[in-house]
């Protein structure tokens, strides 16, 4: 806290990141220690009602603008719903609850169906493990790049954000590991299945519960720890708190203008910071990039704007066409890349990070738009056709990259499996949706 009774960004950022894991790996545990006290069959329906709850908290998070990463919150809700399925199955053909027994297993025990945590812990450890072989593909990291982009201009708090997700998610499979293959020892070693014990409890459901304990402090002090780290950081590099950053990609045909910065990597030679403000007008913006490039002869168009990570900051993103006749007067400003550059470049990972977001949500939202309908049907009856992508045709494509449906429709689409299933599944949590519906 500042002497003026503010929290810092510092506390914010880290507050939010204990927070996801308090809630994150908090609900894989409710239902381990809910057994305790419930039949084994209202531990289903608790995990159902979880999962909704914590789609409810992104949608919560998604409305109100928070910039965050709710990837931890996206597993847990996606393991209650697993595992209430898999709750679900065992009870159904393994009891009598709502058909005869389908299944008879000798000293089986009726009465307790199943165990928690032996369904709970490996849904959770093949969840966190699927996330991590993907690259983090998930639809949350999805909905994230949609809104904030990869970086969003504020390389600290993004950092910050993405190293420790994948840090949560790590210590969450080792613990989801760790556990289940404990409970599963006891099971088939110790257990037997007449009735709970004492150390029954103690391996299925103490023990859950105190590594959770242990967690949350282990947490709080990690964060405060990389406190003073990330409050050092914000002081010396800029993290454009409370202001606006305009960017601008210059083209020229197919080609593109970039400059090399001090670590080597390239950007757009246009950059500007400005006063917090949601969008700035055309004469404004037309006026910023003649201070930079020094011409007026160019066609400007206003792409998109993303929320930054950083506390009351965000970009504007704009595209500038210049003729061919300006390459040589542009070149003090940068070096022309071909599409075939800004691809290897790319490659290399030689790109700024923001750049290369910028090229990806252009590239990605234009092909969804070019081969699929709003509702993710193709346009062309040949499957899998994909048209062509030119960088200089960027200024005459009539689509809308802040509407954020097209990034939904570039993962689910007709061409994906399961697309009515995915589609279906996407309307009733509401984690995706158009501008238009945003809005309205």
């Amino acid at each position: 806290m500042t002497e003026s009774g503010e929290r810092k960004p510092s506390d914010i950022t880290l507050r939010a990141l204990w927070r996801n894991w308090a809630i994150g790996f908090g609900a894989i545990i409710v239902p381990v220690i809910a057994a305790l006290f419930v039949p084994k069959i209202w531990i289903a329906f608790i995990c159902l009602t979880e999962a909704w709850l914590l789609i409810s908290l992104m949608r919560t998070d998604i409305a109100s603008g928070i910039s965050g990463c709710s990837l931890l919150v996206y597993l847990s809700s996606r393991v209650m719903l697993i595992a209430s399925v898999a709750m679900f199955v065992v009870v159904i053909l393994c009891t009598d609850w709502l058909v005869p027994t389908v299944i008879h297993l000798e000293l089986y025990n009726s009465e307790i169906p199943f165990v928690t945590g032996l369904v709970i812990f490996p849904v959770t450890a093949l969840m966190c493990a699927l996330s991590m072989l993907t690259g983090f593909g998930t639809a949350s990291c999805r909905r994230c790049q949609q809104r904030n982009g990869y970086y969003a201009g504020d390389s600290i708090v993004a950092t910050l954000y993405y190293r420790e997700a994948k840090y949560q998610v790590g210590i969450m499979l080792f613990l989801s590991l760790a556990l289940g293959v404990i409970d599963y020892w006891y099971y088939f070693a110790r257990y037997i299945n007449a009735n709970m014990n004492e150390p029954d409890r103690f391996f299925f459901n103490y023990l859950p519960a105190a590594m959770y304990v242990v967690s949350l402090f282990f947490m709080g002090g990690r964060y405060a720890n990389l406190r003073g780290v990330y409050d050092e950081l914000a002081a010396t590099k800029n993290s454009h708190n409370n202001s606006t950053v305009v960017r601008y990609l210059i083209f020229s045909g197919n080609n593109l203008l970039l400059k090399q910065s001090e670590d080597g990597r390239w950007d757009t030679p246009a950059e500007k910071v400005v006063e917090r403000t949601p969008a700035i007008g055309e004469k404004q913006s037309r006026n910023q990039l003649e201070e930079v490039i020094g011409t007026q002869d160019f066609e400007l168009r206003y792409c998109f704007t993303n929320d930054g990570f950083a506390a009351g900051s965000n970009v504007i993103h704009y595209a500038a066409f210049v003729d061919a006749s300006k390459h040589a007067e542009l070149e003090s400003k940068g070096q022309w890349f071909t599409s075939y550059m800004v691809d290897a470049a790319l490659a290399a990972n030689a790109l700024e990070p923001v750049l290369a977001n910028e090229l990806y949500r252009i590239h990605t939202m234009t092909m969804a738009w070019k081969t699929y309908d709003r509702e993710g049907r193709r346009l062309y009856p040949i499957k899998h056709y994909r048209p062509t992508f030119r960088l200089g045709d960027l200024k005459d494509w009539k689509i809308d990259y802040d509407d954020h449906v097209w990034f939904d429709i570039a993962a689910n689409n007709e061409d994906r499996l399961f697309f009515k299933t995915r589609r279906l599944w996407n309307r009733i949590t509401g984690l995706f949706r158009s501008k238009s519906e945003v809005r309205g």
